[in-house]
């Protein structure tokens, strides 16, 4: 394959690795709880680094199913190590841990030299398996470049990735180096090649899979093949081993901490983790063995090297493109193992050793503003160091072919951290010389039985002798110290050898060391906080925690020195932050001067940790405490607790609380009954000689946790337990679910000056009842809330998509009357100068299609204006007498050449209405009757109603009637109820969907009465008002017809212009035609201009309006012609004394009001 392709598509991944750690800067701490965790959980996949990716094929393909186990192993911790998981989750929260060099240090006593072993022992145990990451990039580039190109040209190219890759760790991992050690860039890239690893595995597999119809009979066979062998030899000898060290690197490897505990911000995301990761490793698994399936039978022309099967499988077909994407996986693979492990190990070295180091030799002072400087300049370096480190180590040795030696040696030198890791956290016994007499120990076997055998066989030729020597004799010739076989254990492989006399050791000599040297005071208060941490705010007292710092008369420091001390860390802006929202969560005021007590100094060190480590922070407070002259004395006095004496009168105590119907306990504060009453004696069933005055209180809870009274659990840790709460005076209540069903509550407050006492209650019944209510009450809500819910959002969509539709009937409507508007003109002007019959009667059909089609954009129009609320009824008092009459008047002749009656019963009643409503909405209920009803009657009357102040106007007819299942369809848009007219009209459908959204705005029900066969009945309910007093009205002048006006007509659009003078002037007006307002006002100044229609929108965004009102004459009649919806409009024009022409303009009507002017001819 082209190399320049190889390395533009590496130039480009690159790139996008860097966007990827930019966007994730910016916006990861954004996500939601769903995208957190499944982030999480992809971040966990830089577990599969290049030994999973390509190690695993060449295991599978030379020792078979020996492949599985380090991918069995994590399964295994995930599914049965989720409290380990969870406990140092929480440990880490509650001390700020930034590493797991900074975990041992703080569960042992805070110690720093401790913190500077396990990260030297963790540098050198993760030099190979850098090594690892980046012999695999050398071998995947041989395999897909040209044959002329050889291992040893990639080196140059390995180095300089190197550096590119220390570049984005350095610019990404040290951005911040507070808040824990969180690097949301980081975690986002090392996420997203997880995906890309996964994708490109999986891609292989499934291509070889579907490529032929053989394959997957030759995967079965070899999977049976596989089994059978394992049926008849059994797993191989390091089979176990390597599944318990790949199950202990989850939570050892430096890497594997990090994300996994380090970068965890919600207990929550454990457990999706747990199921996203291992879903995660079993498609890992599913992808190898298809490849495994092919390199078993692949030519050695095409597989020289089993452990880059993945790779040679797409070469083998010619799959450039596929071979390319399983190299970027690969590479994927490498570079997140690279980072992450960088970056882990410079937090180690940076905060474990080498600022500790300048503290203590006073080349930084505490005091130096360059500190965060320091600290982030030193973390690059660490990066940078680190990475050379494995580029040498892979220089030097080279020759290993099998990438999974590698592998485990990193595997088996990190499980050395794991008695003292998982110890820390289940035993409380486990001490800090346990500590390092196991890992010094461990690790020396280690170094002697596994890492020292593969140097050896990795030296040059001349050094065979000498090698062979060594490993089958021993030193000296003493074969019992033979690397391979110490004692003459060679039954053993070299693995399980070796990583049984080491882990076996270590685990032996911390618990044997930790029995003989007892954990001292302040490891064993340390080592307390890890087993009953708090995962809320540090409270404003201090606790037992705080025992380092409290001091009531002696210490000098301010509170104000304690921030000037973290500024020097972490800067100004996030120091301030931190001490601001301690304050806010404790309720207390920043006072910089005043004295720092234990809650200060806690906090402080809490924070710091985050930035420079548990040990470091503990250090730095201290010289901070000595250089302010406090005494050794002085020192020792601030760690010691003060007590007092305080005496019960257990007389006065007992006639008070026998009383009580609760059972009473109270104890002195050496943690001794003192007193009681006859209930707490009944609840517990005592024996009568283990109760007294002076009775240990851990006798009586011992007693209890034997009977299984405290739940399960060891007695021991019930006492203890019970008895923490009680010496540190904290208050506490809870529920016990006994044996035989009771539910006792248990309330422990301290009492000042010394002491607790704890109240008991039966309250069985009352949780029984509650319990029951509580689920009535959760079913009955959580069926409201779905029922709502439901609701709302059907609500919100059907609301949502009849706003889009009115917008768009609106829009629509409003533009195709534009031009229905010029072709009514030419119609009509067209029709009065026809004599031809024939034409004459084409022209009358094509104006009754210009209706039509204009009352049906009208009619949508109007359904657009009505849903989107741009007009609303406006109501007054008006006579059914008038409208009544007039729809008399307006359908007698239809009915009369239909020869159908139509009955209209006259009234007299005044209505709350909008006259122009009104008057639609019966018009469309008697248009309705005529058009369907073939014979009989149509009768419209009004009704009286049973709601008081309402009647009810009514339109029977004779007609079809509708079906019951067509009225439920009534009211919507293009329905017509199946009928056709026996008068050839097409309704269309749009009448009464106006009508049920004006009676909706009116707030006027609708009653509908049919019966299929004898007719339908229509009914509105309209209030009733009293009517108006008489005003007499002005007599009006009658109109004289002036004919020959000279009318202006001013409209952009050309074919409207033409029209109007068209139908203007075979009326006989004389028309002068204008686009623009200048050539108006040249016409107006030139000709006696009489008569003005002017269109509301005219080029360049100019109003007609505007021009109306800057230019008018005095007693020229003016129209404004617009198809706007503005509801504000016709008023304003009626008071400005301007006539409103709607389009599509009606000729009768434009004619109408022209005739009705009265002008003066000059």
């Amino acid at each position: 394959m082209n190399s320049w392709l190889i390395v533009g598509v590496l130039a480009l991944y690159i790139a996008l690795l860097f966007v990827c750690a930019f966007f994730g800067e910016k916006h990861a701490s954004r996500l939601s709880t769903r995208g957190r965790m499944l982030l999480f959980s992809l971040t966990l996949g830089v577990y599969c680094s290049s030994w999973t990716f390509y190690g695993a094929t060449g295991a599978a393909v030379r020792e078979g199913i020996i492949f599985l186990p380090i991918y069995l192993g994590p399964l295994l911790f995930v599914a049965l190590g989720y409290d380990i998981w969870r406990r140092l989750g929480r440990v880490r929260q509650h001390h700020a841990i930034s590493s797991i060099a900074d975990f041992v240090a703080a569960r042992y006593g805070k110690s720093g030299p401790l913190a500077s072993l396990v990260t030297i022992l963790a540098v050198i145990a993760i030099i190979p398996y850098l090594a690892l990451q980046l012999r695999a990039i050398a071998l995947s580039a041989t395999v897909i470049l040209e044959p002329t190109a050889g291992l040893t040209g990639t080196t140059n190219s390995v180095l300089f990735l190197t550096g590119v890759l220390a570049i984005l760790a350095m610019m990404f991992g040290t951005r911040q180096i507070a808040n824990t050690e969180q690097h949301g860039g980081l975690m986002l890239a090392v996420a997203f090649e997880s995906f890309v690893k996964l994708f490109a595995l999986l891609a292989v597999a499934f291509f070889f899979v579907f490529e032929s119809p053989e394959n997957m009979a030759q995967i079965s066979h070899d999977i049976n093949s596989t089994f059978k062998d394992v049926q008849l030899k059994g797993v191989p000898e390091s089979f176990w081993i390597q599944t318990l060290l790949a199950a202990l690197a989850i939570i050892c490897l430096p890497r594997q901490f990090h994300v996994a505990v380090v970068e965890l911000r919600d207990e929550k995301h454990i457990r999706g983790a747990r199921r996203w990761f291992a879903i995660y490793l079993i498609l890992t698994i599913i992808a190898i063995i298809p490849i495994a399936s092919w390199a078993l039978h692949a030519a050695p022309a095409y597989l020289a090297i089993p452990d880059v099967a993945v790779l040679s499988l797409p070469l083998s077909y010619n799959q450039d493109w596929l071979t390319l994407l399983a190299f970027l996986g690969g590479f994927s693979a490498s570079t997140g193992m690279l980072l992450v492990s960088s970056v882990a190990l410079s937090i180690m070295l940076s905060n474990d050793l080498i600022m500790p180091a300048l503290w203590r030799t006073r080349l930084l002072s505490r005091h130096d503003k360059r500190l965060p400087l320091v600290l982030k300049f030193t973390r690059r370096v660490c990066i940078l160091a680190v990475m050379l480190l494995g580029f040498l180590f892979f220089h030097f040795f080279n020759d290993i072919d099998q990438l999974s030696v590698f592998g485990l040696l990193a595997f088996s030198a990190v499980a050395q951290f794991a008695p003292a890791l998982i110890g820390g956290l289940y035993w409380r016994g486990g001490s800090k010389q346990g500590v390092y007499a196991g890992l010094l120990v461990g690790f020396g076997m280690w170094a002697y039985t596994l890492l020292l055998p593969t140097v050896l066989r990795s030296l040059p030729e001349q050094f065979k002798t000498f090698t062979e020597n060594l490993l089958s004799q021993g030193p000296l010739g003493l074969s019992w110290l033979r690397p391979e076989a110490l004692l003459g254990f060679e039954s053993f492989d070299p693995l399980t050898h070796g990583v049984v006399w080491a882990l076996g050791l270590n685990i032996t000599l911390y618990i044997w060391i930790s029995r003989v040297f007892r954990p001292s005071v302040a490891e064993q208060i340390q080592a307390e906080s890890f087993f009953y941490y708090e995962t809320k705010p540090l409270p404003a007292q201090s606790t037992s925690n705080d025992i380092s710092y409290i001091h009531h008369d002696v210490a000098r420091l301010k509170v104000g020195d304690l921030i000037t001390l973290a500024k020097r860390i972490t800067g100004e802006g996030p120091t301030m932050r931190a001490f601001n929202q301690f304050c806010a969560q404790n309720n207390v005021v920043l006072n910089e001067n005043s004295s720092a007590n234990g809650m200060w100094w806690r906090f402080t060190e809490q924070y710091l940790a985050g930035t420079i480590g548990a040990a470091s922070a503990r250090t730095l407070l201290t010289t901070a405490m000595v250089n302010n002259g406090l005494a050794l004395g002085q020192v020792a006095n601030i760690l010691d607790q003060a007590s007092q004496w305080q005496r019960f009168n257990q007389n006065l105590i007992m006639t008070m609380i026998d009383h009580m119907t609760q059972g009473v306990s109270v104890v002195d504060e050496n943690m001794c009954l003192v007193a009681w009453n006859n209930q707490y004696l009944k609840l517990f069933d005592y024996p009568k000689d283990i109760v007294y005055v002076g009775c240990p209180i851990s006798d009586l809870i011992r007693y209890n946790a034997e009977r299984g009274e405290c739940g399960p659990g060891s007695v021991e840790e019930h006492v203890r337990k019970r008895m923490h709460w009680m010496q540190v005076g904290s208050a506490h209540e809870f529920e016990r679910i006994r044996k035989d069903g009771r539910v006792i509550q248990m309330r422990g407050n301290p009492i000042e000056g010394g002491g607790f006492v704890t109240t008991f209650a039966d309250i069985t019944a009352f949780r029984e009842n509650e319990a029951l209510l509580e689920g009535r009450v959760q079913d009955r809500t959580q069926q409201l809330a779905d029922a709502l819910s439901e609701q709302q959002l059907a609500r919100e969509q059907a609301d949502k998509a009849n706003m889009s539709k009115s917008r768009f009937i609106a829009a629509a409507s409003h533009d195709l009357l534009q031009p229905m508007h010029a072709a009514r003109l030419f119609s009509t002007a067209l029709e009065q100068s026809v004599q031809n019959d024939d034409d004459r009667k084409t022209l009358q059909q094509l104006d009754r299609a210009l209706h039509g089609a204009e009352s049906m954009l009208s009619a949508l129009l109007d359904i657009a204006r009505l849903e989107g609320g741009t007009i609303q009824p406006k109501r007054q008092p008006y006579p059914l007498h008038d409208l009544l009459s007039d729809l008399e008047l307006q359908f007698k002749s239809i009915a009369a050449q239909r020869n159908i009656k139509l009955t209209v019963h006259d009234a007299q009643f005044w209505i709350d209405t909008d006259p122009q409503w009104i008057r639609r909405i019966i018009q469309n209920f008697v248009s309705n009757a005529l058009r369907y009803t073939a014979r009989g009657r149509v009768v419209v009357g009004v009704l009286r109603s049973a709601r008081p102040g309402h009647i009810r106007i009514g339109v029977w007819d004779t007609g079809p009637g509708i079906a019951e299942e067509q009225r439920i369809k009534l009211f919507q848009e293009f329905e017509r109820c199946g009928h056709t007219s026996p008068w050839g009209e097409q309704g269309l459908g749009l009448g009464l969907a106006i009508v049920q959204r004006m009676t909706s705005l009116l707030d006027y029900p609708v009653h509908v009465f049919s019966e299929l066969g004898h007719g339908s009945c229509f009914m509105i309910e309209v209030p009733v008002v009293a009517a108006p007093k008489v005003v007499a009205a002005p007599t009006q002048a009658v109109p004289l017809k002036t004919k020959a006006y000279k009318i202006l007509c001013l409209d952009n659009d050309e074919t409207i212009l033409e029209g109007m003078s068209t139908l203007l002037t075979k009326w006989g007006y004389q028309v002068f035609k204008a686009t623009e307002p200048e050539q108006a006002m040249v016409l107006i100044q030139q000709e006696n201009i009489q008569v003005w229609l002017v269109d509301q929108h005219l080029n360049n965004n100019k109003i007609g309006l505007d021009f109306i009102l800057d230019n008018r004459q005095e007693n020229v009649p003016v129209a404004l012609i617009t198809a706007d919806s503005d509801p504000e409009l016709p008023q304003r024009l009626k008071e400005l004394n301007i006539v409103l022409l709607k389009k599509p303009l009606k000729p009768a009507s434009l004619r109408s009001w022209l005739s009705g002017l009265k002008i003066s001819n000059q």
